[in-house]
């Protein structure tokens, strides 16, 4: 399978066989605050990165974040991704600093995701 922008909702059931491709309880992802979309996929959080800003996003709109099932069998969603350090914009971290982009970030996740 490969890196996909999502065009519409999919289900934890569809999430987790994309999983199985990469990593099996994990996936990675990113997201463009901006644009409102979303790419699930890859080994590495730069290639879907790279998916969004080659099709239109800007970096300064795009963050990482990983879907794991070890926990909870619905996912637990986790901004943790070098793509997120951004020190021009202000994040110097692997998770977001900044309260407001989290919650857009999660709203547009939540939109593409179905995860309970």
């Amino acid at each position: 399978m490969n890196i996909k922008i999502l065009e519409n909702k999919i289900s934890t059931e569809e999430v987790k066989k994309k999983a199985d491709v990469w990593y099996g309880t994990m996936i990675k992802g990113t997201v463009d605050i901006k644009l409102g979309r979303v790419a699930l996929g890859g080994d590495y959080h730069i290639e879907s990165s790279e998916m969004l800003t080659g099709s239109g996003s800007k970096f300064e709109d795009v963050w990482g974040f990983n879907i794991r099932f070890e926990e909870n069998p619905n996912g637990v969603l986790e901004f943790d991704s070098m793509v997120n350090i951004k020190p021009n914009f202000g994040n110097r971290s692997r998770g977001i600093n900044n309260e407001e982009v989290t919650k857009k970030a999660t709203e547009i996740i939540y939109k593409f995701i179905d995860l309970k």
